[in-house]
């Protein structure tokens, strides 16, 4: 019972510490607070909301965006929680917002987001990590881990090591059931309009006769029977509103099934295949790799020295992305291992912002991603610090973020350590 106790107090208190994580971290994202990156954000996910600012930048883009976590407090919680992971533990929690987005061109607002959402964010821990004490394995100095992911900072040797946890590695929004009182509006006015309408020109010679002659019981009796029918349309209206609403729902639903069987059964089958390779593969580490990978892909203007790509040289054809959202599905469309390398085929499901000239319009895009990793290359969690040094001359360098040594061009195979994109194209 002590044991049992015990578990369930670990598991409130990553719940609530998931929690507080997140309401600082749609706090700090919103574009008034003057922060670039919320202080919870993963490298990653700063690395990539960098890409997209320069983007932005480069389109004379400005946006906006501001989340009010206050107009319903009731609707946040854990929507997803991961134990038995051997390396990590990850919480997804959700807080109902009020999100108010703005996309300007030259100062002109050009568009605008204005509706409820649930918005999701992966908070992860290691296991075991803490903030060490470390010496560097170059020169000896005496320093903390968290120090040494910009390199040691008496010797400046960079390293490949994963962050300080806990960390909120990436987050989405999916539109929450807006306030029916605002949709069903239209659809009651119409029908308050429409059927009074209707009931004085199907009737008007009986309208006018009783005019002209001073009926006046008819006179009433047809006032009455426009309100009766403007009630009627009101009722009406409603029952359009939900008949129409209730397909809609119907219509995404079984539109979006296909996609989420596929997604459910990649939940169940993929962890087998990946731990007979990697023992410790985490599913949804990998889910925050692909949405980070998508978003550099994306937003990277040249691929010659992006150290995650790995592929063919191309062009980058995404240039009117301004904003990436992504549905919460995806799909591997097959997966293998070949010549020591394993292979993933991934199709990602987003929900996008474009700007082409000064318009700016939505649009659903599908990504297709091919990622290669060596078999031998398992994870590096926590600290397993691979020093950077260039095998031609010597030099240390950010291989986390440049493919190839700045200081002679040699090329870094970071496909020996991690997952690296090998095609990646719009479908």
């Amino acid at each position: 019972m002590t044991m049992n106790s015990n578990s369930n107090n670990i598991n409130y208190n990553y719940d609530e510490q998931a929690k507080i994580m997140l309401d600082r971290f749609i706090t700090q994202l919103d574009s008034q607070s003057g922060k670039a990156d919320p202080d919870d954000a993963s490298a990653d996910l700063k690395y990539t909301r960098s890409l997209q600012r320069a983007r932005l930048l480069k389109k004379s883009v400005t946006m906006s965006v501001d989340y009010s976590q206050n107009y319903n407090k009731m609707i946040k919680g854990i929507a997803w929680k991961m134990d038995k992971d051997a390396r990590y533990i990850t919480r997804i929690p959700f807080h109902a917002v009020k999100a108010k987005i703005g996309y300007s061109v030259g100062g002109k607002l050009k568009k605008k987001i204005y509706e409820k959402q649930n918005l999701y964010a992966y908070s992860m821990w290691l296991r075991g990590q803490t903030d060490a004490d470390y010496v560097c394995p170059h020169c000896g100095a005496a320093t903390r881990v968290s120090k040494l992911t910009n390199g040691c900072e008496f010797c400046g040797t960079r390293f490949l090591l994963h962050e300080l946890y806990p960390k909120i590695t990436s987050f989405y929004t999916l539109k929450s059931v807006t306030y029916i009182l605002r949709n069903i509006a239209p659809f009651v006015i119409a029908g308050i309009v429409l059927a009074p309408l209707f009931t004085f020109l199907t009737n008007y010679g009986a309208f006018t006769q009783a005019f002209q002659t001073g009926d006046i019981e008819s006179v009433i009796g047809f006032i009455i029977s426009l309100i009766i029918s403007a009630g009627a349309g009101a009722v009406l209206g409603y029952i359009l509103f939900a008949a129409s609403t209730l397909g809609l729902m119907l219509w995404k639903v079984i539109t979006g099934m296909p996609a989420l069987i596929k997604f459910i059964k990649i939940k169940r089958n993929l962890p087998g295949f990946m731990k007979s390779i990697e023992p410790d593969f985490s599913l949804d580490y990998f889910i925050v790799k692909l949405m980070n990978l998508t978003g550099t892909m994306v937003f990277s203007e040249n691929y010659d020295d992006l150290t995650v790509y790995g592929g063919e040289p191309m062009q980058n054809t995404f240039g009117d992305i301004i904003d990436l959202r992504w549905s919460g599905i995806f799909n591997l469309n097959q997966y293998y291992v070949k010549d020591g390398f394993i292979y993933m085929d991934v199709t990602m499901y987003m929900d996008d912002i474009h700007c082409r000239g000064k318009r700016i319009f939505g649009k659903k895009d599908k990504f297709r991603l091919l990622l290669c990793k060596s078999v031998s290359a398992g994870n590096d969690y926590g600290f397993t610090i691979h020093a950077v040094s260039c095998p031609t001359c010597g030099a240390s360098f950010d291989a986390s973020r440049i493919r190839h040594c700045p200081n002679c061009s040699n090329e870094y195979h970071l496909v020996n350590r991690d997952w690296v994109v090998m095609k990646f194209e719009r479908v």
